[in-house]
């Protein structure tokens, strides 16, 4: 009877080792996605590849931008070029590591993919990027019976953002202006 009982004991920890807490990595249209400015009439909302975003997890009580972790690959919006959705699609996202139900931090970020395939690479080129709020997000447990759902991001809170240029960008071009004014009043 001892062997039986170490034996389930020992199968459900294996199993709780293997088991993720899941998200869905998706959003509706009170959480789209602008390129721009959040609310003004002259933005857009991308769609297509030109843009992406991605899921970035921490654990709860983490403060620094570059603790979070990409989660899967990054998803275009959807919809084609001009149609202006903001909407993505990126399916379920198995959170490594963390206890299914556990809690963690989510962003997400967005990228104009010109200048790079990840958020990290169009920041260090001055591109354009935008991220949400942080959020503190209950995974689903796929392995409760029945099976739980994964969460939905929208349902934890998540807001519209924007995508703009860097800040830095924006004082070059400024600084380059001032340079190509003061060249010309010269001659």
């Amino acid at each position: 009877m001892k062997k039986l009982i170490l034996t389930a004991v020992a199968m459900l920890a294996s199993l709780n080792l293997f088991a993720q807490g899941t998200i869905v990595f998706a959003n509706g249209s009170a959480s789209r996605v602008h390129v721009g400015s959040v609310g003004d009439a002259t933005t857009y909302a991308p769609a297509g590849s030109a843009y992406m975003v991605g899921l970035y997890w921490a654990p709860v009580g983490t403060t620094a931008d570059s603790a979070y972790a990409l989660v899967g690959a990054p998803s275009p919006f959807s919809g084609l070029a001009g149609t202006r959705t903001g909407i993505f699609s990126g399916g379920t996202r198995t959170i490594p590591g963390i206890t299914p139900g556990g809690s963690v931090l989510v962003q997400v970020r967005g990228w104009e993919t010109a200048l790079g395939g990840s958020y990290e690479q169009v920041l260090a080129a001055g591109g354009q990027v935008g991220k949400s709020t942080t959020i503190t997000v209950d995974t689903g447990d796929p392995t409760s019976t029945p099976a739980g759902t994964a969460t939905l991001l929208t349902a934890s809170g998540l807001a519209p953002f924007a995508i703009v240029p860097e800040p830095s960008a924006i004082a070059l071009g400024v600084l380059g202006a001032g340079a190509l004014l003061m060249l010309r009043r010269r001659k």
